[in-house]
């Protein structure tokens, strides 16, 4: 059977037969691997479209358990990403993360539409592409149904905020908890450290508030935004250890390698 569709290459590898195989995230069939013997060092749009950064369309044969690529049109080449070495090490981070949080044959719309946000706005940016990795990963949280707990505490089910007109004291969140997988009032968190066995975190700024306005603004928002280094270094952490416990894809703790 023969499909079009479109796609984000995620990597490549040479096969045998003088054929490589190309892993693409696709918005109809998921994340599929497909091999082809089009000339990859070629100056074609059939070659700029297997490497990695590219959104391109395939022609594809599907066959009972395996791909093949027949034809390929690069539709967006994001070149320059690769003039940055900044956007180049975040950029390869991003397709790292993409690569281990999808499965094969799995459609994402919603995370394959986010992911194009993302190179949309990393050709562009202007200053740290790292805020931008950050963005997408909080975003992402959702859609793969990981999404810490902001609104209430996670281990009692305290409010962050107190109801609107309320003469109560507003309630103290100073902690967000990894292995609880949310934010935790002071009381919960003291008890969680006396356990000695919690991932907490206790940021000098509000946490709650970085994450939901990553979680709420469109990519695009942060591409001229510019974190101060310490606030990066700690939401740069948090994630990481978070991303590593529930989806096994921490990309934000060491190098990232890519094969292009």
């Amino acid at each position: 059977m023969i499909i079009t569709t479109e796609g984000i290459v995620l990597r490549q590898h040479r096969i045998a037969g003088n054929r490589r195989m190309i892993v693409i995230f696709t918005r109809q069939y998921g994340k599929i691997s497909a091999g082809t013997s089009i000339n990859e060092k070629s100056r074609s749009r059939s070659a700029l479209a297997l490497r990695p950064f590219t959104f391109a369309e395939y022609e594809v044969f599907k066959g009972r358990d395996s791909y093949s690529i027949n034809t390929a049109s690069a539709r967006r080449s994001y070149y320059s990403i690769g003039e940055d070495i900044d956007r180049f090490m975040t950029a390869s981070a991003f397709i790292e993360y993409l690569d281990k949080v999808t499965s094969d044959g799995e459609p994402m719309p919603a995370l394959y539409d986010l992911a194009l946000e993302f190179l949309d706005s990393i050709s562009r940016a202007a200053k740290s592409a790292e805020t931008l990795l950050f963005a997408f990963i909080v975003r992402s949280l959702p859609i793969l149904g990981v999404s810490p707990e902001l609104d209430y505490c996670v281990n009692c089910g305290k409010p962050v905020r107190t109801p609107e007109g309320s003469k109560e004291a507003k309630n103290d969140f100073r902690s967000f908890s990894v292995t609880s997988g949310g934010v935790l009032c002071d009381e919960c968190a003291n008890k969680e450290k006396t356990e000695g066995a919690a991932l907490i975190y206790q940021p000098f700024f509000d946490i709650i508030d970085v994450f939901r306005y990553f979680r709420s603004k469109p990519i695009s928002t942060f591409e001229k935004a510019v974190l101060r280094d310490d606030v990066t270094a700690t939401v740069r952490k948090i994630l990481a250890e978070y991303t590593d416990r529930y989806l096994d894809a921490d990309v934000l703790s060491k190098p990232t390698e890519l094969e292009v």
